[in-house]
């Protein structure tokens, strides 16, 4: 047997201490879009669920009106006070209130968000549609019918 291993162990960590640190970011990565995911379906559901809600349930059982459901302001305001406090304002984009306090039986939220990535690599090869180098664009809808 040869005595002489001095470097072995810090050539065998120089080796496998890159790949070992990418896997735990990639992981972590993988949580937070999950979690941003998450949180933007929620969001959408929630505000989808506010808007579709009648004011009044005593006047006018079968029109779908600006007087008789919530407005477009309170439904925005739900919409930015449910989100996550981890996703930035800045990072939305394609943000859609359709049919909210106009005619129509159902209301539709859409909304998009895009997620910088921090994984080295993964970043610069992913664009998952997003306008900016290294985000991904995650996208949820939510879709209820008015009361």
């Amino acid at each position: 047997m040869c005595k002489d291993k001095k470097g072995q162990a810090i050539v065998e960590l120089s080796l496998v201490l890159p790949v070992f640190l990418l896997v735990i970011v990639g992981i972590f990565d993988f949580g937070r879009a999950l979690h941003c995911w998450s949180s933007l379906n929620n969001q959408c559901v929630q505000t989808a669920r506010s808007a579709a809600k009648r004011t009044n349930q005593l006047v006018a059982r079968n029109l779908f009106t600006s007087t008789t459901h919530t407005k477009l302001d309170e439904v925005k305001e739900v919409f930015w006070s449910t989100g996550s406090p981890m996703m930035a304002e800045e990072d939305y984009e394609d943000v859609v209130f359709d049919k909210v306090g106009t005619e129509g039986d159902s209301v539709t939220i859409r909304a998009s968000y895009n997620l910088t990535l921090m994984t080295p690599f993964l970043s610069s090869i992913v664009n998952g549609g997003a306008t900016r180098s290294g985000a991904f664009k995650l996208s949820a809808s939510a879709t209820e019918k008015k009361e």
